[in-house]
């Protein structure tokens, strides 16, 4: 499921919208609705980044700080 391996018990907490739902928020305001699940994504993958950034220099500090003592 979009590059990633879903078993069926994990795909049902997942809670995806059902396509009727997707229809009632795109029937508002389609450009709205479309342009907000591109910020959402846009954030979410901004953020991956900066966390994982942060988490491999605590790893590489981390390892820095092991061999030096």
């Amino acid at each position: 499921m979009y590059g990633y391996t879903i078993c069926n018990s994990c795909k049902s907490k997942l809670r995806l919208f059902t396509d009727k739902t997707i229809k009632k928020y795109n029937s508002k305001n389609p450009e709205k609705f479309s342009k907000d699940i591109q910020n959402r994504l846009d954030y979410l993958n901004k953020d991956y980044i900066k966390k994982r950034i942060k988490l491999l220099h605590i790893q590489k500090q981390l390892k820095h700080i092991r061999k030096n003592n």
